[in-house]
């Protein structure tokens, strides 16, 4: 029982490692969802922003965007699996945040 302390250590890693992968997980997913929306002509005009978060999780960064007639907030989706050559796709809301435009760029760092 030496080196319980040291096994238990390596027990907790290997769990929080799942639990990284399958939020990783997640997160591709609902990315290829949004892509596949956006590359199938599903995405929509004037959803709702929760809605939007529902469909697709929450965006890896929302930021307000002033003098851009008529759009109010961007929200940035990356592809989790991208690495540093990843797609984004950005949401571009209007002032009742509601989707107006969206675009597909790639992620230069």
């Amino acid at each position: 029982m030496t080196h319980f302390d040291q096994v238990m250590f390596l027990k907790g890693l290997d769990n929080n490692q799942k639990e990284m992968q399958a939020e990783l997980n997640q997160q591709e997913e609902l990315y290829n969802k949004l892509k596949a929306d956006i590359d199938n002509g599903r995405l929509k005009k004037l959803t709702q922003k929760r809605k939007l978060f529902k469909l697709y999780g929450k965006p890896v960064l929302c930021k307000p965007v002033e003098g851009q007639g008529g759009i109010k907030e961007t929200c940035v989706y990356r592809n989790p699996a991208g690495g540093l050559l990843a797609q984004i796709i950005l949401l571009n809301l209007d002032t009742q945040g509601r989707l107006s435009s969206w675009e597909i760029q790639k992620w230069e760092k």
